[in-house]
């Protein structure tokens, strides 16, 4: 490896358009208040569902992102390649923002459809995956630690800027406009502003070509890591579990998409879901279980009785000793990805920013901004501190569970939304604000700790599939929440005093606690992260 170079600011450009589509789409499908938008969106569980769908599929395609440059292009071409792609999207969903387009609901949709979930969202994920991944390959194996942990703070921090910034601005300008831009052509404008941003991302990577040190595709990465777990499942029972529980996940995944689109027609797209979520659990009760013991593909040998190379083995060691631990964070993103859930109860407060009936009322989605502008104040505080990271994941599952019994005992409060013309609640909308920040802080005490353990416990060649894995992961915990949104649909009607979305907080705190608990007993035997990596 050359000689370690700090980060590039090109290398973080890209991580802002997440929340330029975000915040448009998430503005776009839940805020209904506005009777002039409500023709436009779907049901609020259907929108909650797709949302989370569409949050599922963007991680879940960073497995393939990490595929096509481990074998194929490597890590900067297929950078360029998804930002490009999903330049075309942006494209899509601007044209279907157009006013004399949203006459045409049908032709509206099927873009916007489209746009988002074969443009955007099959490159989002990707481009997130492979920033990190990229960032990482910047620092050569005798640079200290502390650099490496550094660039992925910093890369935390950008996206947590661009969320921030998206989630003050965007969702007012999508729905009033602003200085010259009329109402209607908001979301237009929003859709344009992450077009800009992903051509000047185009633009940057381009021309700062090399500045960067790019770790040529392996040709085999992932494949091999897949072929030597698949040959030892032939003989051995932990490795048929892992497999097993790799099937489970991605079947739900794709039955997930079904149910979703179902969700608002009869009760197949929920009963789909029962299913869902079985498998997830399932799955993750193997992956936990069968994958303390890496020692399940000692003796994998390929197709033609031949023992696999011993460094690719130790290899796929380490990427099975992680399992466990990503695993659990499952959970983790179950919690961190309610943000279409959190949208909802907002909606039923009040918005005004005073006191006065005709004071301004702000959009749902802005009171979301105390989640990243929350987390940038405290990244330097993690940064900073010397407690380990296990004892920093313990505690920020500490702090998602009791944000989710917050949020539960918080919804019993609210009463009528802005709606059909019903009353506003009494209750102000900063009382959510607290939520916000438990969350924020679990946020940067497991994300950024994730990043580095993902990096550092695989050797070079599996670092892009490592980093993959961890937001294959984020995209099971969006796919078993959609599933747990579609559960308690019934109990989530357009007006909450009708129902009882507090049974869903609940019960989410309730398996927070059982997650907290056997993360703790799992990772105390495993002694993860409390010894030297596994060699």
């Amino acid at each position: 490896m050359g000689k370690s170079h700090p980060p590039q600011s090109p290398l973080l450009t890209p991580q802002s358009l997440t929340p330029v589509v975000t915040a448009g789409y998430s503005t776009k499908l839940w805020d209904v208040r506005a009777p002039k938008y409500s023709k436009n969106v779907m049901k609020r569980v259907c929108s909650n569902s797709m949302k989370l769908t569409y949050d599922s599929l963007s991680q879940f395609v960073c497995i393939a992102a990490a595929f096509i440059a481990d074998q194929y292009l490597g890590k900067y071409k297929t950078l360029l390649g998804a930002a490009s792609f999903s330049s075309l999207g942006f494209v899509l969903i601007l044209i279907a923002a157009l006013p004399s387009v949203l006459a045409n609901q049908m032709l509206s949709k099927v873009l916007f459809c489209i746009g988002v979930f074969l443009g955007i969202s099959l490159t989002q994920g990707g481009i997130r995956a492979l920033l990190i991944s990229f960032g990482g390959d910047q620092f050569s194996p005798e640079s200290p630690p502390e650099q490496r942990a550094s660039y992925f703070s910093i890369n935390f921090c950008s996206s947590n800027l661009g969320v921030a910034v998206n989630y003050a601005i965007f969702p007012s300008l999508s729905l009033y406009g602003v200085g010259a831009i009329p109402a209607d052509y908001g979301y237009v404008a929003l859709f344009a502003v992450g077009l800009a941003l992903t051509l000047s991302a185009i633009v940057n990577l381009i021309s700062t070509r090399s500045r960067y040190i790019n770790v040529p595709p392996t040709r085999g990465a992932l494949g091999n890591v897949i072929r030597v777990v698949v040959r030892s499942s032939k003989h051995n029972l932990s490795a048929k579990m892992i497999v097993l529980g790799a099937i489970l996940y991605l079947t739900a995944f794709f039955l997930n998409i079904i149910a979703a689109f179902l969700s608002d027609y009869g009760e197949t797209g929920h009963h789909i879901s029962y299913v869902c979520g079985v498998l997830i659990v399932v799955a993750t009760v193997l992956w936990v279980n069968f994958g303390q013991d890496s020692s399940m593909v000692n003796d994998a040998t390929d197709t033609d009785g031949a023992m696999f190379d011993q460094e690719l083995i130790r290899g796929v060691k380490q990427v099975i000793y992680i399992l466990p631990f990503n695993a659990f964070n499952m959970f983790w993103w179950v919690c961190q990805n309610q943000r279409g859930n959190n949208q909802t109860i907002i909606q039923q407060t009040d918005v005004h920013l005073g006191s006065s009936p005709d004071s301004t009322q702000i959009p749902a989605p802005t009171v979301q901004f105390f989640n990243p502008g929350t987390g940038l104040l405290l990244v330097p505080f993690s940064t900073t501190s010397s407690t380990h990271s296990t004892k920093k994941l313990s505690a920020s599952l500490l702090a998602d569970t009791a944000w989710s019994h917050q949020d539960a005992g918080g919804e019993t409060q609210y009463i009528y939304n802005n709606n059909g013309g019903q009353p506003m609640s009494d209750i102000r909308w900063y009382n959510a604000i607290p939520q916000y920040i438990l969350v924020a802080a679990a946020t940067v005490l497991i994300q950024i700790p994730t990043y580095n353990i993902g990096y550092t416990e695989v050797p070079m060649a599996l670092r892009g599939v490592s980093i993959a894995l961890g937001f294959f992961m984020n995209s099971m915990g969006s796919t078993l929440l959609s599933v747990i949104v579609l559960l308690f649909g019934k109990d989530i009607p357009a007006n909450l005093n009708d129902g009882h979305m507090e049974y869903m907080y609940f019960t989410i705190a309730g398996g927070m606690v059982l997650n907290l608990f056997f993360y703790l007993v799992v990772m105390q035997k495993m002694q993860f992260g409390m010894i030297p990596s596994l060699k």
